[in-house]
């Protein structure tokens, strides 16, 4: 070894400085890469958890997902430099999963750090309602807690799996492979957001992973002189670090510049902090998630002084459809004490107080009962309000306490409208931006289009004008149009329906299928009366639930969700009705003209409808989805029910006759990325088969060639036991070796042999040679793969390294 003051020491130590470390007696090469791979690993695994930000609306579920990942990374080091095997290293990955899982996605069942029965039965009902979510919407969605499990769970083992191909296989492939899926997954069904920073910081850590890899592999393999190790590393490094920043330096400037771009990936005009305003796209996936699982889980309760203060516990409210979905992008403020009002002050009300106490509610929104005028108390979680849609939600900074539960204390003011004090039109001296905010629809449908494309169909256009054609005023039409929906004679309600709320599932809705929802029934109603130019937007939240008498309280569980539409009157505010069959507020009974309804209380039929006829007509549909022509309503007195609805506009022209992929089902895209997947494991061994054909093809007439590709067969064979060639080794050094192995390798050395002659011994018939040679390797590889599973003949077939080697 070098003294300190000899040459070589001196070269050690200026090297080890050159990489940034001590590389002293105490701190080996071997020691700096391994820790170099685990930190990159990490950072992959974390890159590819902020890819996940491209299936949801906001980031409340970043923390839960970043913890998790962080400590499966713990965990694997810990039990690996612990000295465990893979498979007590599994048992324990998995142990440490369902507690850092339970702890972190289920805080309200935590007491016991270990899950219990009513952990399952949570995760159960957010699985079944994160598939149902998935099933009905395209992302970017709600971070509904099945899918922050899913997601948590993916990671958890992707991270395991990736420190044991680290390092236990040495495997760049492998490493790399379960963090690319998931990558790959966030990209095929995520909403394709900011495509170059998250392509940019996932090759950047890739880059990280292989560079570390190159590193370790080189600290244990490589033939340096004591004196120059840390050199040859500190070389490699700097040749990677330049490397990987000219690969990110030419994608981030010329990413954005290539076509269909789009984005900068540094926007200095996107760092200025205004107001914060968050995005949520249709929480109605939220409703209908509850609905279709019918789960009789509490999720909160609402004390309330008096049982006849039942109201519907309303969310917040959707103001933006643009054809496949409704949203609402909200501006809020700190909600703390009395909070501005958006109903007009002569208005008469009534106060009432509620102490709400959630249990399992998710999400941020907070239901009450409108309008909310006073937050009183909310403990130690804080709160912020939106005057437009008269939300309550949970401030950003207090999303995990609140995801425990916590009880609030407000006062709302609930109007009590008098239907007489309506004006004749709804929109009378209204702004008129206000107008087309509340009355916007997508553009109508050109020739060739559909409702596939997410345009507006007259049709239902039309099917209102003629609804409502009787009515002399505003209210007049919009009660006309909910008597419509709740007619039996017209709809059914349903939960079973496979339908959304964008255009395409309203047309089949509205003209054939005749049954759904309070998702279909709101969002149908909010759409035909904004186009007749009546304000309207689609309210979420829930019926006024169960009384417990001893609590003092209503109890709201999952199958209370309920949406509706509220319609704006100038000079009033937003009144509430409901076209849903079963349904209906039980507050303000004689502007609805309905007898209360809720799961479970008057919903057995259809309420008593109020006055004035009920049309039980629509128009014929145009032949086209093109035309804006109005043709005349039909003179049908007494038409056959199953005429009733006649089919709409273009529903001859079948999705595939122009599916460009935009149309595809989330389920579609989930099989389609399955597969893609699938096809890329799958290409391998087919690439091997293909190469190894189109080279025996070759080497058809030539003994020589013939056993060389014979040798490479057996090679291969032996690889499966464990037993690899050296580059420097001849065949018959190999062959003594391999026999000295502890299992049965076959006729090797006669392999060998032949192989040998073959290559240096001129022969008059060397074809004799090549059969025995051939014969030969043939013994090696049954016997080689007979001592080996199924599985590690199927990982080998499928392993990509391989393919150069045979």
């Amino acid at each position: 070894m070098d003294s300190p003051d000899r040459p070589g020491a001196t070269r050690r130590s200026l090297a080890a400085r050159s990489i940034g470390f001590d590389l002293g007696d105490t701190v080996s090469p071997r020691r700096i890469t391994d820790v170099a791979t685990e930190i990159a690993i990490a950072a992959l695994s974390l890159v590819v958890t902020i890819g996940l930000a491209r299936f949801f609306v906001d980031l409340r579920w970043r923390a839960d997902l970043v913890t998790i990942v962080v400590a499966s990374h713990l965990l694997a080091l810990v039990v690996r430099r612990a000295g465990f095997g893979m498979g007590i290293s599994a048992v324990v990955s998995a142990a440490g999963m369902l507690v850092v899982g339970n702890i972190v996605l289920f805080p309200e069942t935590s007491g016991s750090i270990v899950p219990t029965g009513e952990t399952l039965d949570l995760l159960r009902s957010d699985l079944e309602a994160a598939w149902n979510a998935f099933e009905l919407q395209q992302a970017p969605v709600e971070p509904l807690r099945g899918f922050v499990a899913t997601a948590g769970l993916a990671l958890w083992w992707a991270a395991v799996l990736a420190d044991w191909a680290a390092f236990r296989l040495r495997s760049v492939p492998e490493t790399i492979t379960p963090a690319t899926t998931i990558f790959v997954f966030t990209v095929l069904l995520g909403d394709g957001s900011h495509p170059v920073i998250h392509a940019a910081l996932f090759v950047g850590a890739v880059g990280a992973v292989i560079l570390s890899l190159r590193l370790s592999r080189q600290a244990r393999h490589d033939v340096w002189v004591a004196s120059g190790a840390a050199a040859g590393l500190a070389s490699t490094m700097r040749a990677g670090v330049v490397a990987a920043g000219l690969a990110l330096s030419v994608g981030v400037v010329a990413g954005p510049a290539m076509p269909d771009a789009g984005e900068q990936l540094l926007d200095p005009s996107e760092w200025d902090n205004g107001p914060e305003t968050r995005r949520v796209t249709s929480p109605l996936v939220e409703v209908s998630a509850s609905l279709l699982a019918q789960t009789e889980r509490e999720l909160f309760s609402v004390g309330v002084d008096d049982p006849i203060d039942r109201h519907y516990w309303r969310q917040m409210a959707l103001t933006e459809f643009n054809g496949r979905e409704w949203r609402r992008s909200s501006s809020f403020d700190d909600a703390n004490g009395r909070v501005p009002s958006n109903i007009a002050s002569t208005v008469n009300r009534t106060t009432v107080r509620q102490e709400i106490t959630t249990t399992a509610l998710g999400g941020i929104y907070l239901p009450a009962a409108y309008e909310i005028s006073n937050v009183l108390t909310s403990g130690d979680v804080e709160l912020e309000y939106e005057v437009e849609t008269g939300a309550l939600v949970v401030k950003r900074e207090s999303e995990q306490r609140a995801r425990a539960g916590f009880t609030y204390v407000i006062e709302s003011q609930v109007p009590n409208y008098d239907p007489a004090a309506l004006p004749t039109t709804a929109t009378d001296g209204l702004g008129a931006d206000f107008v087309a905010q509340h009355t916007q629809l997508p553009e109508e449908c050109l020739d060739g289009q559909t409702t596939i494309d997410a345009c507006w169909n007259p049709d239902i256009t039309r099917a209102a004008e003629a609804i409502t054609a009787g009515a002399s005023t505003d209210y007049e039409r919009v009660v006309a149009l909910q008597n419509f929906f709740v007619d039996p004679n017209n709809f059914s309600y349903n939960i079973q329906v496979a339908l959304d709320h964008d255009i395409d599932s309203m047309e089949r809705f509205l003209f054939d299928v005749r049954e759904g929802y309070c998702e279909q029934f709101a969002s149908t109603f909010a759409a035909m009366a904004r186009s007749i130019g009546i304000p309207t937007r689609v309210a979420v939240g829930f019926t006024w639930g169960e009384w417990d008498a001893a609590r003092g309280a209503y109890v709201v569980r999952g199958e209370h969700a309920h949406a509706w539409p509220e319609v704006f009157f100038a000079d009033v505010g937003w009144v509430v009705l409901d076209p849903t069959p079963g349904r209906a507020p039980a507050h303000n009974q004689s502007f609805a003209r309905l007898a209360p309804a809720q799961l479970g209380e008057n919903d057995a039929g259809n309420r008593a409808l109020g006055d004035g006829p009920v049309p039980t007509t629509l128009p014929a549909p145009t032949p086209t989805g093109g035309t804006n022509a109005a043709p005349s309503v039909p003179d049908q007195s007494e038409p056959d029910p199953d005429d009733l609805l006649a089919e709409p506009a273009g529903a001859g022209t079948t999705a595939g006759d122009q599916d460009d992929g935009s149309g595809w089902s989330p389920l579609l895209r989930l099989v389609a990325a399955i597969g893609g997947v699938a096809a890329i494991v799958g290409a391998v061994p087919l690439v091997r088969i293909v190469s190894r054909r189109r080279r025996g093809m070759r080497v058809a007439d030539d003994p020589v060639g013939r056993s060389e590709l014979a040798w490479d067969d057996a090679t291969a064979a032996l690889r499966l036991i464990g037993i690899v060639p050296s580059p420097a080794e001849t065949p018959m050094e190999f062959a003594s070796r391999a026999l000295q192995h502890h299992r049965a390798v076959g006729p090797v050395e006669e392999l060998a042999a032949a192989v040998t002659t073959l290559r240096y011994a001129k022969l008059s018939d060397p074809t004799s040679v090549s059969h025995e040679a051939e014969r030969a390797a043939t013994a090696v590889a049954e016997r080689c793969r007979a001592q080996v599973s199924d599985s590690k003949r199927w990982s080998d077939a499928i392993d990509p390294r391989t393919i150069s080697l045979n």
